[in-house]
């Protein structure tokens, strides 16, 4: 069984913590006024800039930036996920989260999993230190890889017998139905057990809390498997799993760039080198679900490659993986043959450092590589197709991903300097290819892909933002606000829509309590920021009836406009069509439509 819980139960964990007690643990704070103030943790600070107001359960840096509630400051001291904070918070208040009972299969407990594969790590490292593992031992030699680095990560040997590991299991009362779980061990049919892994050097796969989740294991006999590693399991997901996390995140966090390989001994050989922020994948191609954990460290992701044909594929890849993530992807291509071991065995760090230096971000990668490829065709046409190929992989991932409009404007731009084109021209071709594509984007809201490009009206986007930050501290104003806009769906900038939601849903539940059970629902760091912001404008200008009263009415000017012109353009639709004397009757509609919708509104009559 796994913990869950539910917005009930963030509630209650917030009403037990206290935010001044779990940042003291971490920072020491000294009062200042109603607040507290001291160095932030999450920049170079050299004088207090991290404010935690006790009274609204939140915590604001004027330097860098971060704010939000415990949880989203649990979050980015730790690196952890919305959930794993709000489990960790919950142990630290004595608050025992439900257990999920599954409908079907045996109820399995993540902790004792955990403890089987650390016992069975620690039993392929005896034998990899016993005379049985100087196989292992050897190949290490042969690869320059260091005893220091072989222990650093735990690396063991699994011995040639069919079931070693079973009868050390049983030897040592190790609970057989978990060892299946985990795929450490295989039931056969006739019935018995045998070993996964035989006559192969493992490689421990611990995750980024530092446990153990699986193992990967080569060959060093005659096996046609070459690597193989743990099937999925409830500890195990290959999508979501880098290898050397553990000693990397600090590296990276520190760095602000993940470096991305593709083998076990890579990324060992970069570490004994002196590169930490180095990790490798597990026999898949980086994921969505890698790029979301590596941004909780980095700004900034290099893959690097060792053919040119895996360039390609991770060129298309990383373009996913950019709109869908919003982080920096680039890429670098070894010289045919070699890997990053190999490469860094001959060349050395330093030449290895300059090559990442040099990583292409991964549009330009793309662009050149549809060039190179193209460029024994026709020189005009050639380029045309070169445009159009280009131009349908961005569209199928604009489609995909969860880019907001300004960002997607900026790389549009960035996409027409490329292709030696007028942006208009490009942002026009892009929108018909996507609605080639089905029309959507990836937004989450439900947006055409023109209404992404542009940001809303300045005038509405201002309002919607002044309602928000007096809500922000007024939630009682709510009922007001609710007359002229009753559904937050309405508001559809792609940072404010979202906000508003919680918002909305906070006030309709009576409204009463901290600023940090508004974000409680929120699990986005960077939205939590920008909540803090604007609550603390708000405070900051106060004047609250007068900035309702003013956005609301701004809010029905810019509706009655958008009334009018669709109107407009009505009667003007009905006049080539049916004449000027259908067109007149049907403007008296209008003017008395726009006179009745005007007296809400009576300041812009």
């Amino acid at each position: 069984m796994s913990a869950y819980f539910d917005q009930t139960h963030i509630q209650q964990i917030l009403q037990a913590v206290n935010i001044v007690d779990v940042v003291s643990s971490y920072v020491a704070l000294k009062p200042k006024g109603k607040e507290t103030v001291g160095l932030c943790p999450f920049h170079d600070d050299k004088r207090p800039s991290l404010n935690v107001n006790a009274g609204k359960q939140i915590f604001k840096c004027f330097a860098c930036g971060a704010g939000g509630d415990v949880i989203k400051f649990m979050m980015l001291r730790e690196k952890l996920t919305f959930s794993e904070s709000v489990r960790l918070l919950a142990e630290r208040a004595g608050i025992k989260l439900p257990q999920r009972r599954k409908e079907a299969g045996p109820k399995v407990d993540r902790n004792e999993l955990e403890k089987v594969n650390r016992w069975a790590g620690g039993y392929y490292r005896t034998l990899y230190e016993s005379e049985e593992g100087i196989r292992a031992r050897k190949y290490l030699f042969d690869r320059e890889i260091s005893e220091e680095s072989a222990r650093r990560f735990g690396l063991g040997w699994a011995g040639g017998g069919w079931d070693n590991l079973v009868k050390a299991a049983q030897k040592d009362n190790q609970p057989l139905d978990h060892l299946i779980q985990l795929g450490l061990v295989i039931e056969k049919e006739q019935g018995g057990y045998y070993d996964r892994f035989r006559e192969r050097l493992i490689f421990p796969v611990i995750d980024a809390m530092g446990r153990v989740i699986a193992f990967g294991g080569r060959t060093l006999g005659d096996d046609a498997a070459k690597y193989i590693n743990s099937p999925e399991s409830v500890l195990f997901d290959k999508s979501r799993a880098l290898y050397g996390i553990q000693a990397a995140k600090d590296a990276i966090a520190k760095e602000r760039t993940a470096v991305v390989v593709e083998g076990y001994t890579d990324c060992l050989m970069a570490h004994q080198q002196g590169l930490n922020n180095v990790v490798a994948t597990l026999g898949t191609a980086l994921t969505t679900e890698h790029a979301r954990i590596l941004s909780r460290y980095a700004d900034r992701i290099v893959l690097v490659f060792d053919s040119d044909a895996a360039g390609q594929k991770a060129a298309d890849r990383a373009i996913e993986i950019f709109f869908a993530q919003q982080i920096e992807v680039r890429l670098v291509s070894l010289p045919k043959g070699k890997d990053p071991c190999d490469y860094l065995l001959e060349s050395g760090k330093e030449s290895f450092l300059r090559l990442l230096e040099g990583a292409t971000e991964a549009l330009e990668y793309k662009w050149q590589a549809t060039l190179r490829r193209l460029e024994q065709a026709d020189t005009v046409n050639g380029r045309k197709r070169a445009v159009e190929e280009f131009l349908q992989l961005l569209a199928q991932a604009f489609r995909g991903g969860g880019m907001e409009a300004v960002g997607r404007g900026l790389v549009l731009n960035q996409v027409a300097k490329l292709v030696e084109q007028p942006s208009e021209q490009v942002h026009k071709r892009m929108v018909q290819l996507a609605r080639r594509l089905g029309g959507q984007t990836g937004s989450g809201r439900g947006q055409p892909m023109e209404g992404q490009l542009h940001l809303a009206p300045d005038s509405y986007t201002n309002s919607v933002r002044q309602i928000l930050e007096v809500l922000l501290n007024r939630p009682e104003m709510f009922e007001t606000v609710e007359e002229v806009i009753p559904d937050p769906k309405e508001i559809t900038d792609p940072i404010l829509g979202p906000i508003a939601e919680h918002v909305w849903e906070y006030c309709r539940q009576g409204g009463r309590g901290s600023l940090a059970e508004i974000m409680a629902g929120i699990e986005s760091t960077e939205l939590s920021r920008i909540v803090t912001d604007m609550a603390l404008a708000g405070e900051k200008r106060g004047n609250y009836e007068q900035d309702i009263t003013a956005a609301l009415a701004d809010i029905g000017r810019v509706r009655l406009g958008r009334e009018r012109q669709e109107l407009r353009e009505q009667a003007s639709s009905v006049a080539e069509e049916y004449g000027e004397a259908a067109q007149t009757a049907l403007l008296l509609d209008i003017q008395s439509k726009i006179r009745e919708d005007g007296k809400k509104f009576p300041r812009f009559r």
